[in-house]
């Protein structure tokens, strides 16, 4: 259950948002696995969570304890990891012989991977009718068929401002990109910087602007091969992506580069940026009064033939195939897709996200959570994020070639090239 994330993973650990961190390939080593569901009398449930915040253990906590008021014959226990050392071990708890049963995870291609090699437990038996969308049930389902992940929320992307901001500025949201490049030329008119962009700590963020460029020019369906390296990043349709993105380039915020994230939110907090492409979490730490202040608009249309794919990290929990308890494994997984569990926990975490069942309420509705979903349900594609529909090692490439272009635009050819290059090695074929 979580946001997003120095990696892009565990930079948020320690403001209540649920990152994740590093690489995949520094994994622990493990005892090897026994068959699955070996032990299967086991009344012990072992629940591995990355919810490091106050607020998210004591609603991870308060799951178990009404998931042990309904199946009193399972005695359960929680471990919570930092949110880097869950990422680095992960691999390593799924194929030890006496694995976590359960474990915080997200859905796209790293749960699919897990899957493939036959480290996940087939949850199709516990999953819901319905419930889930189109979108959230694909992607918690692996090449097989099988239900491998349950969601249970969800957050999403989007061009963030300050509504007192923009009508002090007297501009408004946007819809296309010839707009968004209009809107940004009026406020550097107006001594405003228009785009922040902090890169110091934080130059995962570079991929939100490929992702959604490629999204709106390219669709989800070419991203997602591109992604895979079923095609290239010297393919035209790629360089296209960056002589767009190159229209705005001189509307970042030109310190950016030298900012950590808090200090970029700081200042487009304090209106000297005036638009933040990121997720809800950017608010996180704000105060209430500035919360109720922020709005967002979806990324610019760029081509109206151009399915609309949106950024949605979808959040939840894996089982292990090799859990000693795969009936209370599949029980707790049953547990967590329903309504009840969902409001429960985003009640206690006070987290900024929306639960991923439809027929959740949202504890803390807000108007700025409302649109959140209302973007989401309008989709006709949802996408994860780079590194959670590839890899931490292929997000590294991403954010070395898009750093570079920002400081020189001029050298995209070579850039593009390299990137390629780089994307092979680091995919080791």
């Amino acid at each position: 259950m979580s946001h997003p994330n120095v990696s892009r993973r565990g930079f948020f650990a320690g403001v209540g948002a649920l990152g994740i961190a590093t690489t995949l390939s520094a994994c622990a080593t493990s005892t090897p696995a026994k068959p699955a569901g070996g032990g299967s009398g086991s009344t012990a449930l072992a629940l591995k969570s990355r919810e490091t915040s106050d607020k998210s253990r004591k609603a991870m906590q308060a799951l178990l304890d009404e998931f042990v008021k309904q199946h009193p014959q399972y005695k359960t226990t929680l471990n919570t990891m930092e949110a880097a050392a869950f990422q680095q071990q992960i691999r390593a708890d799924l194929t030890l012989s006496t694995p976590p049963d359960v474990l915080t995870w997200f859905a796209g291609e790293i749960a699919s991977n897990f899957a493939k090699q036959g480290l996940l437990l087939d949850a199709t038996s516990v999953f819901p009718a319905d419930g889930y969308s189109e979108q959230f049930a694909k992607l918690s389902t692996d090449a097989t068929g099988k239900k491998i992940f349950v969601p249970t929320n969800y957050y999403w992307w989007g061009v963030f401002y300050r509504t007192s901001m923009f009508e002090k500025w007297g501009v408004s949201e946007p819809k296309t990109w010839d707009e968004f490049v209009a809107l940004c030329k009026t406020l550097q008119g107006k001594g405003v910087s228009p785009i922040a962009l902090p890169l110091a700590d934080s130059a995962w963020l570079t991929a939100s602007w490929f992702d959604y460029l490629n999204l709106r020019i390219n669709g989800a369906t070419f991203h997602r091969a591109l992604l895979a390296g079923q095609e290239s990043y010297t393919d035209p349709k790629v360089a296209k992506v960056l002589d767009t993105w190159r229209e705005v380039l001189p509307y970042l915020d030109p310190a950016g580069k030298g900012l950590a994230f808090q200090e970029g939110s700081a200042k487009w907090q304090q209106g000297k940026d005036a638009m933040f492409l990121c997720g809800p979490f950017l608010a996180d730490a704000m105060p209430a009064d500035v919360k109720e202040d922020i709005s967002f608009f979806q990324f610019p249309i760029i081509d109206n033939a151009v399915p609309v794919a949106e950024e949605a990290p979808l959040d939840g929990f894996i089982a292990s195939a090799h859990s000693a308890n795969p009936e209370g494994a599949k029980a707790f997984l049953g547990y967590v897709a329903t309504p009840a569990a969902q409001e429960l926990y985003l009640k206690i975490s006070e987290n900024a996200v929306l639960p991923a069942n439809s027929n959740a309420k949202s504890p803390l509705s807000t108007p700025l959570l409302e649109k959140g979903r209302a973007l989401i349900a309008s989709a006709a594609d949802v996408t994860q994020f780079f590194n959670r529909d590839t890899n931490d090692d292929q997000l590294n490439v991403l954010t070395t070639a898009l750093v570079k272009f920002i400081d020189k635009p001029g050298e995209a050819a070579d850039i593009l090239k390299l990137w390629q290059s780089d994307s092979v090695k680091a995919r080791g074929n």
